[in-house]
């Protein structure tokens, strides 16, 4: 168990650790006060060990809502917990913010333990504190700011998953790299493509650390997303949230839809003279590296103006779009909807 770094949320903070196995996780585990409800689906649920109080939800994005929700907090009531046991979230991103949304809910805010078994969840839905269901075709609509306690990742798990998935992970880091404060986590990903996407396990600590460092910059400055800071995590995700919800979550897949929207930001902060032209070639490079190409997506632009309108981060009501300046600058504003509509045809 090596702890990597903690967080400062307010006035909670949530420790994050690095540890070499799930068997290594769990001894851990059980030495912790307290008693723990393991939540997991159907996927990680043979991760679990044997012999512990857990609770099995279906998987897939269609789960995030309020039912799922409420059989959490059902099940921890059965049992007669206390603010003081713990949920345990083994899973991605969805089974962590439904899990995370109960825990913050039960008894006003029970204990929160986070196992992310993606990628995806581990840089980005994780580390930060939101949780959140999906609410009337709205993704993350409905939520609360409750980090957890701890945060355990083991990068071992991370060999299993599809390349879809990992791919998922993959456009958060790609991400986060042109975010960044420097152009450390840049350059890595740039030398290390062929390493990263063929899941070399000496490389994976390092790209997990350099990520979520970035993060951790961000969600610090601006822990309850009131100044403007933290919604530079957004780069990339107000295009490609309308995406998803045209596709009903499922034809695009997270990862596919974020590259997709860095992708019109770039070229929309190109076309407003925002971007530099060397800056938007270099990041496209990179997504293209990580085999994020491009791809027609034939969209009803009326649809896709509609679903612009239910993004959570809108002020005053306008879209805004966090467009980026070089690397670690950038510039929030909204855009015109004839841009918009010339950048998805």
């Amino acid at each position: 168990m090596e702890k990597l770094f903690s967080v400062t949320l307010g006035e909670r903070h949530s420790d994050l650790y690095f540890t070499p196995s799930l068997d290594s996780l769990w001894n851990h585990l059980a030495t912790l006060t307290g008693r723990s409800l393991f939540v997991a689906d159907t996927n990680t649920a043979p991760l679990l060990p044997l012999g512990i109080e857990h609770l099995i939800l279906p998987s897939g994005e269609e789960e995030k809502g309020w039912a799922s929700v409420v059989a959490i907090v059902k099940r921890a009531k059965e049992l007669g917990f206390g603010r003081d046991d713990s949920l345990v979230a083994l899973g991605g991103g969805v089974i962590g913010d439904i899990t995370a949304f109960a825990a913050s809910l039960y008894m006003r805010g029970c204990q929160l333990i986070l196992v992310p078994t993606t990628l995806l969840a581990m840089v980005d839905a994780t580390l930060g504190g939101k949780t959140a269901i999906d609410f009337d075709s709205s993704k993350n609509f409905l939520g609360t700011f409750y980090p957890a306690q701890q945060i355990y990742l083991v990068p071992q798990v991370l060999q299993t998953l599809p390349m879809r998935e990992y791919k998922n992970g993959l456009a958060e880091v790609v991400k986060h790299a042109l975010i960044s404060q420097d152009a450390e986590l840049l350059l890595f990903l740039e030398k290390n493509y062929q390493e990263v996407k063929e899941r070399d396990e000496n490389l994976l600590k390092e790209l997990l650390y350099k990520s979520l460092l970035v993060k951790k910059g961000y969600i610090e400055q601006d822990p309850f997303e009131t100044k403007g800071i933290r919604e530079v995590l957004n780069f990339g995700h107000t295009f490609g949230h309308a995406l998803e919800v045209l596709g009903n979550f499922s034809r695009y897949s997270h990862g596919e839809a974020v590259a997709w929207g860095m992708r019109r930001a770039l070229l929309a902060g190109l076309e407003l003279g925002i971007t530099p032209k060397e800056f938007v070639k270099r990041a496209l490079a990179l997504l293209e590296l990580y085999s994020f190409s491009d791809f027609s997506s034939n969209l009803d632009k009326p649809a896709f103006l509609a679903a612009l309108q239910s993004d959570k981060k809108k002020r005053s009501s306008q879209v805004r779009f966090v467009l980026l300046r070089g690397v670690g600058n950038y510039q929030l504003t909204h855009l015109s909807n004839a841009l918009i509509e010339s950048l998805i045809e």
